[in-house]
Parts: C-alpha cells; sequence; structure tokens
C-alpha cells in the first residue's frame, strides 16, 4: 500500500540533497552554521503550532504542514547562492532590496524538484511555499507576512536570532589560550572567529567583574581558574546554542528534517496536481 505522504517525502528528500540546501552546512552565521539555524526555525515552529492548537492532528486544518516544512528549507537557501555567484548583497539586503532574487530562486528551485520527482505542485502550494521565504524578515524585509505558515515562520526566524544564533565562544576558551603568551591573531585562527567576537567576550566578563583592563582579568583567570562569561541572558543564549549545535551535528540536518513530526500528517493528494 503506498503511503498517502510517499510524494511529500520524495520531494523533501530531493530537496534536502539539493546542493544549495546541502551547502547551507558550509554557510556560517555569527558562529552557528544556517543548517543548524535552520532545523532550529523548524523546531520552534513545531512548538509554535503546538501551542497555539490543541494537537498536530487539529493544526492540519489550519496550517499547510507541506509547505511550512518545505519553506523553513528554503529560507535562507539564498545565503549558499549568494556564496556561490560572489553577489554584492547579503542575503539581508537581498531581502530589502531585491526580493525579486530571493522569489526567482524558489521557483526555479521548485521547478527543478518537480522536475527530479514528476510531480507538479499545487498552484497554491507553490505560492504559499514562495511567500514564506519572501516574508520571513517581516518588518525587517520588503514583503510581510499575509498566511499562517509564513506568520509562523517569520516568528520562529526572529525567535532563533535573538536566542540561538549567538558564536558560544566564551571568554573562558580566549583566557585558556592567553594565559599560554597567545596574542589576538593566534587566537582568531584557534577558535575560528573574529576579533570582534573575542573583544565582545572579554568585556563581557570584565564588566561582570567590574574590571577596566584585560591584564586584571587575565590574573582572576590564572587564579581561579575561570570567569563569568556574561549576564544570565547572554549565558543562557551561550548554552542554549552550544547543545544547539551539538544536537544538529550529532542527529544530522538531513535526519532531523526527513524524521520531523509534521511529515506523517503530509497528504499528497492536497499538495500535488492529479
Amino acid at each position: 500500500m503506498v503511503e498517502r505522504n510517499s510524494k511529500s517525502k520524495k520531494f523533501i528528500d530531493n530537496l534536502l540533497n539539493f546542493q544549495d540546501v546541502k551547502d547551507l552546512e558550509l554557510c556560517d552565521d555569527q558562529g552557528v552554521k544556517v543548517s543548524t539555524h535552520t532545523y532550529d526555525v523548524l523546531n520552534i515552529s513545531i512548538n509554535k503550532i503546538k501551542e497555539k492548537y490543541i494537537g498536530l492532528e487539529e493544526a492540519t486544518e489550519k496550517v499547510d504542514f507541506f509547505a511550512i516544512t518545505v519553506g523553513i528549507i528554503m529560507h535562507d537557501i539564498s545565503k549558499s547562492s549568494i556564496k556561490r555567484n560572489e553577489e554584492n548583497l547579503s542575503h539581508s539586503q537581498m531581502m530589502i532590496k531585491n526580493p525579486e532574487y530571493i522569489i526567482s530562486e524558489v521557483y526555479e528551485v521548485l521547478n527543478f524538484i518537480e522536475g527530479q520527482v514528476g510531480y507538479t505542485l499545487i498552484k497554491e502550494v507553490r505560492e504559499n511555499i514562495a511567500h514564506i521565504v519572501q516574508s520571513h524578515h517581516g518588518k525587517w524585509g520588503k514583503v510581510q507576512p499575509e498566511t499562517e505558515e509564513a506568520n509562523i515562520v517569520y516568528l520562529a526566524d526572529m525567535e532563533s536570532a535573538k536566542y540561538h544564533r549567538i558564536n558560544p565562544i566564551q571568554a573562558n576558551d580566549i583566557l585558556k589560550y592567553s594565559v599560554k603568551g597567545l596574542g589576538l591573531t593566534e587566537i582568531e585562527k584557534k577558535l575560528n572567529c573574529s576579533a570582534t567576537v573575542i573583544k565582545d567576550r572579554i568585556r563581557r566578563a570584565k564588566k561582570e567583574l567590574n574590571l577596566k583592563t584585560f591584564a586584571e582579568l587575565l590574573e582572576v583567570y590564572k587564579e581561579k581558574g575561570r570567569v563569568p562569561i556574561g549576564d544570565k541572558f547572554f549565558v543562557l543564549r551561550s548554552e542554549e546554542t552550544k547543545k544547539l549545535k551539538k544536537f544538529v551535528d550529532k542527529q544530522g540536518f538531513y535526519n532531523l528534517f526527513m524524521k520531523n513530526p509534521l511529515m506523517e500528517y503530509m497528504i499528497d493528494d492536497k499538495i500535488f496536481e492529479k
């Protein structure tokens, strides 16, 4: 017996294996892989759906699980193509100044995947996916979310960016090398982060201890073996981001999407043309 979502699963499988989607693993945003952020947006979106509706079964009447899943996978795909094509504008700038680039890419990729699987998306589903991608920056972009799915993704993306897009490098990671005599440039290479991140983490640690100089901070580290890394909000963000990165690396971006709980509620007859 053919599963009612076999076509949906095949479409998403092919999309996850599309090169620009796979390359999200290679795109870094403030110390977090774009693929990790993409999964985080999915997870937050699922939680928001559960909060708003009694359960996923009930939510299927109001939310298109296929469109939201595909829209999330594709929402930052332009970060791959912009990097590959060496475009002058960043993803965020494209969302404001050239949303046509974003929408054109969405339809191009959807057409390509349709060609691979041999199924054609229903017009409304296709347009909803494109709208999710084009509007996911909300008030920080040119296009505002107008569907339930687009609004959920916009809120999830904003929440992920606020809480889980922070380089988990901490002052203690930096001071560990400082006591060995390494300079700023050497530490940048060791930790694979920018001088801006290093200076920010040192500033936060000094503020927590009410210290004025780096030398004073280094003395505290030598004496106690560690220093406070920042205020409570920063600590929470840093720890949650670290856990998120470890979880996605262990489980695998592809596996997390293919096994996500929305998949079982997708019905091919409502997604693809007959």
